[in-house]
C-alpha cells in the first residue's frame, strides 16, 4: 500500500494521551498512589513510594524502552538458556525448522539481472509479490511468507520463503538449498547451536546482531525504503516477514481502528483539547487503509529485520556501526535489541519458527 498510501508511525506504537499506553496507565496509576498516600489521613508511605516507582518506570531510556520495559528485558534474559538449538529437516521439496518454535516452508530464488536492471523487472517483481499478497488475503486465515536480500560487496541473493502448499510468482524458481545459507547452515549440517549474549549472538560461523526496523515514516518520499542498508558493506541480510490477514478479520480490523481513533479525537475534543494536525494525519491515513481493505487490498503486518555478520567481535561492531549510520541517514528509525537477540535471530530466519 506504500504507493496509495503515505508511511506513518506503526500501529503497534498505538499512543494515549500523547504517550504510549503503558506508560499511560503507570502514570496514572502511579499519580494516583501519590495523591492517595497524601491527601488520606494517615496516609501509607508504601503507597508514595510504590507511586514513584511507577512514575520512575514509565520514562524512556534506550531504544523506545522505558525503565520497566528495559528492566522485564533483563530479567527476562537472566531467566533463560543461553542457548538456543537450531535445526533442519528436509521433506521433499519443504524443509522443517526448529528454533523457538516450528514451521514447514519452501524456499524460492529470485532470478536477479544485475544490481541496475534497465528492463524494469524489479518493479515488475514487486507487484507480483502486492498481487500475490492480494490474492492470499481473499481467503479466511492468515497466511506468512517473507523475503530475505543477503548482500555484500560482490553479490546479492533474494530469498522468498512460504508456507507449505503456498506457489511463489513466476519471477521465482524453486531453491530450497538456498534457505540451508540464509540459516547460516553450511554444506550437509544440519544443526547448530546458538550461545546468546546481551549484544549479538555467536553462531557456528562467527558472530551477529540483529536490529528491527521500527519506523519508516521518515523515510523521503519517492526514495526505496531499504535501499541504502545493502550498501553500507559487510556481510548484511535484510528481512521482512509479513503476516497476510484475510476476509473478514482484516475488515474489522482496519474499521476498528478508524473507530478508536475517531472516538478518542471526539472525547479530546469534548474534553477541551486541541486536535493536533498529527492526530488529522493518523486518522486519515486509516480512513484510506479502510478503503482500500474494502476494495480488496491485503491488510498486513509487518516485520523486517536487519542481521550484520562477522567473524569477530571488532568486525561485527565495525560493520553494525556502518549500518546502523546508514539507517540514521536514511530515515530508518532502529531498536538494537539488547537482551533480545537469540529471539531476534529466530524471528528473522526464512519462515520465522515462532513469529
Amino acid at each position: 500500500m506504500s504507493e496509495l498510501l503515505d508511511l506513518a508511525d506503526s500501529d503497534g506504537d498505538a499512543r494515549w494521551i500523547g504517550i504510549r499506553r503503558h506508560q499511560a496507565v503507570l502514570v496514572v496509576s502511579g499519580m494516583s498512589l501519590i495523591g492517595d498516600s497524601v491527601v488520606r489521613p494517615g496516609g501509607v508511605l508504601l503507597e508514595a513510594v510504590a507511586g514513584s516507582v511507577m512514575l520512575l518506570c514509565s520514562l524512556p531510556v534506550y531504544d523506545n524502552l522505558t525503565i520497566g520495559e528495559l528492566l522485564a528485558v533483563g530479567l527476562r534474559f537472566l531467566g533463560r538458556s543461553r542457548w538456543t538449538f537450531l535445526s533442519v529437516a528436509v521433506h521433499g521439496r519443504t524443509l522443517k525448522l526448529s528454533a523457538r518454535g516450528q514451521v514447514m516452508v519452501q524456499g524460492y530464488e529470485l532470478q536477479h539481472r544485475g544490481r541496475l536492471d534497465l528492463s524494469g523487472r524489479d518493479v515488475q517483481g514487486a507487484q507480483e509479490l502486492a498481487a500475490f499478497a492480494d490474492a492470499l488475503s481473499t481467503g479466511d486465515g492468515s497466511g506468512h511468507a517473507s523475503v530475505h536480500v543477503r548482500s555484500n560487496s560482490v553479490h546479492a541473493r533474494t530469498l522468498l520463503s512460504l508456507r507449505e502448499g503456498v506457489r511463489a510468482p513466476e519471477a521465482w524458481s524453486a531453491n530450497s538449498a538456498l534457505v540451508r545459507d540464509f540459516l547460516g547452515l553450511a554444506g550437509v549440517q544440519d544443526s547448530m547451536w546458538l550461545l546468546e549474549r546481551w549484544r549479538y549472538v555467536r553462531t557456528s560461523g562467527g558472530v551477529a546482531r540483529v536490529l528491527r526496523i521500527r519506523d519508516f515514516s521518515a523515510v523521503p518520499s519517492g526514495q526505496a525504503l531499504l535501499e541504502r542498508l545493502q550498501q553500507s558493506g559487510g556481510e548484511v541480510s535484510v528481512a521482512m516477514h509479513f503476516d497476510v490477514v484475510g476476509g473478514a478479520k482484516a475488515h474489522r480490523i482496519a474499521e476498528r481502528a478508524v473507530h478508536r481513533v475517531g472516538s478518542d479525537g471526539a472525547l479530546s475534543r469534548a474534553a477541551g483539547f486541541r486536535r493536533t494536525a498529527r492526530a488529522d494525519r493518523v486518522l486519515e491515513r486509516l480512513v484510506q487503509r479502510e478503503a482500500l481493505v474494502a476494495s480488496g487490498r491485503a491488510l498486513l503486518r509487518v516485520g523486517v529485520y536487519v542481521s550484520v555478520h562477522g567473524l569477530t567481535q571488532d568486525e561485527l561492531r565495525r560493520s553494525f556501526d556502518a549500518v546502523l549510520a546508514k539507517a540514521h541517514e536514511a530515515g530508518l528509525r532502529c531498536e538494537r535489541g539488547l537482551g533480545r537477540q537469540a529471539i531476534w535471530f529466530c524471528y528473522q530466519l526464512p519462515g520465522g519458527p515462532g513469529w
